[in-house]
């Protein structure tokens, strides 16, 4: 009994260690997919984007056109991330303050009480002493009124004070801020133009294109037609992109519009890629255990 029981734990055991290994390999070496694709027209944008991991179980999209609208899901939930609502057009607006004004008329009218005779008297005096407490109402509502001017009136004077003093604390922190960015930037200056330094300087160099190199797309497709309003710009900024290796080895094409007396741009692009955890955990490894680099560091963070 006690066998079987040690048993069944221990398979339990393993198959929740097997389900832990399982989702620690999936997130490491499963690449995480990406891709966006869109048009333009000058100020007329649309685009969408799309984010998937491991057959589709986890999804981000968002599309915009001209509302962003979008969704995130993972496995069978889904879930909306922007909710968009209709603001009342003036029409509307027309109308519900046109029923409101009716509704208030319609409470306000009527005909009035009529009071009796005998009770006139007693009337006319309740008038008496109704005037007479409405006229010391009066007189405490305008000394309250004074009170309130005074009060704002010192409100006022002690928000301006409190205002230069958060303007010198806030020029006081700037200035600290600045102080220990230059500072860095000194210790870096000093560090680098160190001979020992510059090993750490050019293996940080070399990791960081690695990871770059892994997180950018693997497609990156572009067709525009554009004109900047003259022919002498148009060509200086055609040339202007053709320095950039990124346009010829994707294929761009893009066709310059040198009769248009009208700047504008319209075209279509397509970004595919995909990222890999383990690639850009190990480059981040490999700099967190390199010796000068760790050596670096604990002199910049002196």
């Amino acid at each position: 009994m006690i066998f079987t029981i040690l048993k069944v734990i221990g398979i339990i055991l393993l198959v929740v260690l097997a389900l832990i290994l399982t989702a620690l390999l999936c997130v490491l070496f499963v690449p995480v997919k990406y891709r966006a694709v869109g048009s333009f027209d000058n100020t007329d944008i649309r685009a969408k984007a799309h984010v998937s991991w491991l057959f589709h179980l986890f999804a981000l999209h968002i599309e915009y056109a001209q509302e962003t609208e979008g969704y995130i899901r993972l496995a069978f939930v889904k879930k909306k991330l922007f909710d968009n609502y209709e603001a009342l057009d003036d029409d509307d607006m027309d109308e519900a303050a046109k029923t409101e004004t009716e509704d208030k008329v319609s409470e306000n009218t009527g005909d009035e009480p009529k009071i009796p005779a005998d009770e006139s008297e007693h009337v006319a005096d309740e008038q008496i002493e109704n005037e007479s407490t409405a006229q010391t109402h009066n007189e405490q509502r305008t000394v309250n009124d004074e009170n309130q001017h005074i009060k704002q009136q010192t409100k006022l004077t002690h928000q301006k004070r409190y205002k230069k003093r958060n303007k010198k604390s806030h020029k006081k922190q700037f200035k600290d801020k600045s102080e220990k960015i230059k500072n860095c930037i000194y210790k870096l200056k000093r560090e680098y133009s160190d001979e020992r330094n510059k090993a750490a300087f050019l293996h940080q160099k070399k990791e960081l294109f690695i990871i770059l190199k892994r997180i950018c797309p693997r497609r990156l497709k572009l067709t525009m037609v554009y004109s900047t309003g003259s022919p002498d710009t148009t060509g200086i900024s055609l040339g202007i992109l053709a320095c950039f290796p990124v346009g010829y080895t994707n294929r761009w094409r893009i066709t310059p519009d040198f009769e248009s007396e009208n700047p504008y741009a319209k075209g279509s692009f397509d970004i595919k890629g995909h990222v890999v955890v383990i690639s850009i955990l190990a480059a981040t490894l490999r700099i967190l255990f390199d010796k000068n680099c760790r050596r670096l560091y604990n002199r910049i963070s002196r």
